[in-house]
């Protein structure tokens, strides 16, 4: 698993507007995130400028909702 989390780094430096809005967060208006899936795995980002912050990487399985609002929202 490693080396494919660091290929989907690779590829998010490349091209980082390649990722979708989470639909969880589309929901309820918000547009600043982006995200990418390596199955069962997302990873879910922001782009400032040039650069890429990865904010949680989650197995796609669980209450995604949940877990972004209160990991992207709350804190």
């Amino acid at each position: 698993m490693p080396d494919r989390i660091e290929e989907a780094f690779r590829g998010l430096a490349e091209h980082p507007y390649r990722g979708s809005y989470p639909r969880d967060l589309l929901d309820i208006g918000i547009r600043k995130y982006r995200e990418v899936f390596f199955k069962p795995y997302r990873i879910v980002y922001r782009t400032v400028g040039a650069t890429v912050y990865v904010l949680v990487i989650a197995d796609g399985r669980r209450d995604m909702r949940s877990l972004l609002q209160r990991r992207l929202l709350e804190a």
